[in-house]
């Protein structure tokens, strides 16, 4: 199975795109991220995908979702996160080249019920977050580099991070 998690507007065909009960988007399954159950049998899933999904949830509860989402992975399977550096986009910023506000990167553009973010996402919080819960062979594949495989809206944004990780044999 392939999990798009936290899908938003980012529908992907052959995947299965999950997000919450509030996001006005499209959705295959509605489920709880902070919630004790994930509706995946153990080993059910060979690759999640998390656009733009973490700095959504608070921070701890973020390295809680990691960890339950690492016995629902095959071994060997993968796990791709991209969200926004908000160290990048502060550099952009002061060099006049982000196409963004940098206040949206770091806080959410609330276009909707939980568009908010409730922390500063950078590539080395991130990877932090998957080394604490466990993921091995964790490196920021840069967003140029993330393969046409994965749902990726848009990798052009040079302020996004994709840090990729594996579930450890077991």
């Amino acid at each position: 199975m392939l999990v798009n998690l936290g899908c938003g507007d980012r529908y992907a065909a052959t995947w299965q795109n999950v997000d919450h009960a509030g996001s006005p988007h499209r959705k295959d399954v509605t489920v709880d991220l902070l919630a004790d159950n994930l509706p995946w049998p153990t080993g059910s899933i060979l690759h999640i995908y998390m656009g733009h999904v973490l700095e959504h949830l608070p921070y701890d509860g973020c390295l809680d979702l990691l960890k339950r989402l690492l016995p629902l992975v095959k071994p060997e399977g993968q796990i791709m996160v991209v969200g926004p550096d908000c160290q990048v986009a502060q550099l952009m910023a002061e060099a006049g080249t982000l196409e963004v506000t940098l206040d949206s990167l770091k806080y959410g553009a609330d276009r909707w019920a939980g568009d908010r973010h409730e922390w500063e996402c950078t590539a080395e919080k991130v990877t932090a977050l998957l080394e604490g819960a466990g993921w091995t062979d964790i490196h920021d594949v840069g967003i140029n580099h993330v393969a046409a495989f994965w749902p990726v809206a848009d990798r052009r944004p040079q302020w996004q991070c994709a840090i990729a990780a594996r579930s450890p044999q077991r």
